[in-house]
């Protein structure tokens, strides 16, 4: 990959939030799948629904990169403006805990409070505990709190991490260039396994390596290579941004996957698909991403297709659909009449997220957008992550 010379548009790009839509949309669809026992047994159509549901967990991948492509657009957008390019680390935290942290602690607190209220979490030591490693996005280097209050909130520590090597991307991408800092990145997720796997097998302890930030750097940093691409300071191969090799590459990406599904776990074949099989997610999505900037330049008169448009809008809403779409599988479920039609009760269920999680928005994550974050606009935007 080459360093050139800026040339790329400014402003708001809908295919990233378009992505941010079908990635959090993705998420639900898992849930839903998983709640398909309340449901009722699927027909054929609904075995369907249910399998591919649940390739929707990868979407938390499609989030890591779209992150970085998002979390590294100031810099990029500065050096490609000529200005210098730098990132103040307490201005920056001051803006990532005022736009993530206010609908973080709401949806957090209604968590807890259910919990409480349901008997499932009493007050102790080890409560106390856990609501504090969660205050403190800590919650997923213990395998006692990383899934308890929120079984999708181990992602959002992985963020606020990755934030913090963020500064350490930078540092990297500067003194060595693009190749060496991605090589670093996957060299970070090598060390992590073979660090878990070191300390299994001699003191028989469990180091998470899915719910680990350095796992997941690789892919994080694929994204702040994308938007610099986007925004022309670095030329990468065309196949990057093919998008027969996106299709190509989700799927390989999801065979891998349902392959480590059907491996013996405690085999050799099964750790070598976990090791690979993030990275391939990574790889697909960075294509993904690449190839939708690049459409979205082509399309007549700015304007995105209608789907596109329609995933956009749930896209600029996605945090606080994945803020609370487990509380409305958990427990306003129960309003949906037992032994509905799968897909019927599926599809009830998302709507039923989306409409919570647009209320949530409204009230509660709205408020603390920057003006550019809430203005539409054509070109790259500062989609918060």
């Amino acid at each position: 990959m080459d360093e050139v010379g800026p040339g790329a548009p400014s402003g708001r790009l809908v295919s990233i939030d378009a992505l941010r839509g079908l990635a959090a949309l993705g998420v639900v669809a898992f849930h839903a799948g998983l709640a398909g026992a309340y449901f009722g047994a699927p027909g054929l159509g609904g075995r369907v629904l249910a399998f591919v549901a649940s390739f929707g967990g990868a979407g938390v991948w499609l989030f890591f990169v779209i992150s970085g492509f998002c979390i590294h657009l100031r810099w990029a957008k500065a050096r490609a403006s000529g200005q210098a390019a730098r990132v103040d680390f307490l201005e920056f935290w001051r803006r990532r805990i005022r736009r993530l942290y206010p609908p973080y602690l709401v949806a957090l607190a209604a968590y807890v409070a259910v919990l409480a209220v349901e008997g499932r979490l009493a007050p102790s030591p080890f409560s106390a505990f856990d609501v504090g490693m969660h205050l403190l996005m800590l919650h997923n280097l213990d395998g006692r709190t990383v899934f308890t209050l929120n079984g999708v909130f181990w992602t959002l520590a992985i963020e606020e991490q990755l934030y913090l090597a963020y500064f350490l991307l930078l540092r990297l991408r500067a003194r060595w260039g693009w190749p060496a800092t991605i090589g670093c990145c996957l060299a970070a997720r090598a060390a992590w396994f073979a660090l878990a796997l070191v300390v299994h097998r001699v003191f028989g302890a469990k180091i998470l390596v899915t719910e680990a930030a350095a796992p997941q750097w690789f892919i994080w940093a694929l994204g702040a290579l994308s938007v610099e691409a986007a925004l022309g300071l670095v030329r990468l191969p065309p196949w990057t941004r093919s998008g027969w090799l996106a299709v190509g590459g989700v799927g390989a990406a999801g065979a891998v996957s349902y392959a480590l599904r059907v491996a013996d776990p405690a085999g050799g074949l099964a750790k070598l698909l976990w090791l690979v099989g993030d990275p391939l997610w990574g790889i697909a999505f960075f294509v993904v991403v690449n190839a939708a900037v690049g459409l979205e330049r082509r399309w007549t008169l700015g304007r995105a297709p209608g789907l596109v448009g329609l995933l956009a809008a749930v896209g600029f809403f996605s945090y606080s659909l994945y803020l609370t779409h487990e509380l409305v599988l958990a427990h306003a479920v129960a309003w949906i009449r037992p032994g509905l039609p799968f897909v019927v009760g599926a599809v009830i269920f998302s709507a039923l997220s989306v409409a919570v999680a647009r209320a949530f928005f409204q009230v509660f994550e709205r408020p603390f957008l920057s003006r550019a974050a809430v203005s539409p606009g054509p070109g790259v935007a500062p989609v918060p992550s």
